[in-house]
């Protein structure tokens, strides 16, 4: 049985996201497409509703079953924290609307799953990714390099990969 997941890193500015299959337990996962969600210079509430109606053409076209997304963390600035708390909150009822399974998941547990220790920097998470997926073309590939807009999508990627990663603990064979 193959898994459709649908890794979303949130931000009230710029939302990476990514799909990933994995074909079945113990398989490479195949990276089937990645973006950014640029809300430009939208205000409240117009940057949700951009956030929304994007992510929701992303999950018509690819139909994923499940959805994961990185959990909010202390430390952020008690206005930036308001921001991102509404975009998690547009990207949680669209995974009501459309029945996807939703998985939370801390930085800290990302990282680990990922690198095997939770303070990795992004970098590490990066390399390490490589060796998660079944990376087709260089394009591809490209997407983990450095660039401005690169961090969102490896965060969603790792994401995703972190939710592959720990079905095991929440899929009933």
């Amino acid at each position: 049985m193959s898994y459709r997941i649908l890794g979303i890193d949130p931000g009230s500015h710029l939302t990476g996201w990514a799909v990933l299959d994995l074909p079945s337990f113990g398989k490479n996962i195949d990276l089937i497409s990645c973006g950014v969600i640029d809300v430009g210079k939208s205000e409240f509430p117009h940057n949700l509703n951009k956030i929304f109606e994007e992510l929701k053409v992303v999950i018509e076209e690819y139909n994923p079953g499940f959805m994961s997304i990185e959990s909010v963390f202390s430390g952020v600035n008690p206005a930036s924290l308001i921001k991102l708390t509404q975009a998690r909150g547009v990207i949680c009822l669209l995974s009501s609307v459309y029945d996807l399974q939703l998985r939370e998941y801390s930085p800290r547990f990302v990282k680990k799953s990922i690198t095997g220790y939770g303070n990795s920097s992004k970098n590490q998470v990066k390399d390490a990714l490589k060796f998660f997926l079944s990376l087709k073309n260089n394009e591809v590939i490209s997407f983990l390099d450095n660039n401005i807009l690169d961090n969102n999508i490896s965060d969603a990627i790792a994401i995703a990969v972190c939710c592959a990663t720990d079905m095991g603990s929440f899929i009933k064979n």
